[in-house]
């Protein structure tokens, strides 16, 4: 009995111990993800500096066509200025962030763009998404805005922060969203609830954090800051991204040897072992020895929808020369057995 009892005070001194470390470890925790986001924004405006300095302003919010064809987004055009990943040299600058020609490196989670912690990193269709997002009055609708325009200082002027949430993919043209006069105060807002406040990057390149119960006065001054853009300059589409996507599974495909091309499938995970997008894609194969950085981008051939005939959409296509006939139909089945897993739902990218 006195053995019982023993045993019942270790194990309650074992729970005591364990109830009063797990809020430390929690807040440990919470704060290492503070710091790494900070230390994204920190790289994020590193880059933007550095476009600066060699372009001479800051890079367009958007670059928006006459006939509103939506481009590209100012945090693609930074990557040049941020490392050393091929990712960039392979976009088609002269299609749009939706073009088959640019899928491959849109569809990349990048993790300079993503907070720890935060689980959603792609939408529904498979774009990666960012949670960091700017400041209106200076990256908007082919924009060109200079330091030497921000009148408040650099130090004083925002450039870009963590949001809440209705997170946007990275590669997307309209990535800018109003300050308002609260954080943590809603999806469409700035903050994050858990760390009860948010990072703002200025443009002197520093990064600070406010607290929710911050003075709304001071956000709004934020807000202010000159140049102020007009409202036809930062009007952007209606349009929402569901986060719901996991990982991307990148799934080899068969082709000749002798081909002068690789295929494989990327198939973007769901719950419950469900998949949400399947495309097929072609790469060039690299010559021997292989270039010192970059290749040839994958180039999307074929999304494949619930009701995609698969035999019929891939005669169409470059793998049908690449392939044996027992290649093909091999690679038939392995994308039917990934079709039957597929999540119905809206294709639209």
């Amino acid at each position: 009995m006195q053995r019982w009892v023993s045993v019942i005070i270790v194990l309650g001194l074992m729970l005591l111990l364990f109830g009063l470390l797990m809020p430390n470890v929690e807040q440990s925790l919470q704060q290492a993800r503070k710091s790494s986001s900070k230390y994204n924004l920190q790289q994020i405006g590193s880059a933007i500096l550095n476009y600066h300095e060699t372009l001479g302003s800051l890079p367009p919010g958007g670059i928006i066509r006459d006939d509103e064809t939506a481009m590209q987004g100012w945090l693609t055009m930074i990557l040049p200025y941020m490392d050393g990943s091929p990712d960039y040299s392979w976009l088609d600058l002269n299609e749009s962030w939706q073009s088959p020609r640019n899928a491959y490196v849109f569809d990349q989670s990048r993790p300079v763009f993503l907070i720890p912690g935060v689980e959603q990193h792609y939408t529904t269709a498979g774009f990666g998404l960012t949670h960091y997002l700017g400041n209106p009055n200076l990256l908007y609708r082919n924009s060109s805005v200079t330091f030497g325009q921000m009148e408040n200082g650099t130090a004083h002027t925002w450039l870009a922060g963590e949001v809440t949430g209705d997170f946007q993919p990275w590669a997307y043209p309209f990535n800018w969203r109003p300050l308002g006069t609260k954080l943590c105060d809603g999806d469409d807002g700035y903050g994050r609830p858990e760390w009860k406040g948010g990072h703002l990057l200025f443009a002197d390149g520093s990064v600070s954090f406010f607290s929710q119960g911050i003075d709304p006065g001071i956000l709004e001054r934020f807000a202010a800051a000159p140049p102020v853009a007009t409202a036809e300059q930062i009007a952007a589409p209606d349009r929402v991204f569901p986060p719901r996507g996991t990982s991307w599974d990148r799934i080899e495909l068969q082709s000749d040897p002798q081909s002068q091309r690789n295929y494989f499938a990327f198939a973007l995970q769901a719950e419950n072992d469900m998949l949400l997008v399947i495309q097929v894609f072609a790469v060039e194969k690299e010559p021997d020895p292989p270039p010192k950085k970059g290749g040839s981008p994958p180039l999307l051939i074929l999304r494949v929808e619930s009701a995609t005939d698969i035999t019929a959409a891939l005669e169409e296509t470059s793998m049908a020369q690449d392939t044996t006939p027992a290649q093909l139909a091999a690679n038939v089945k392995t994308l039917q057995a990934l079709q039957k897993r597929l999540v119905k739902q809206d294709s639209a990218r």
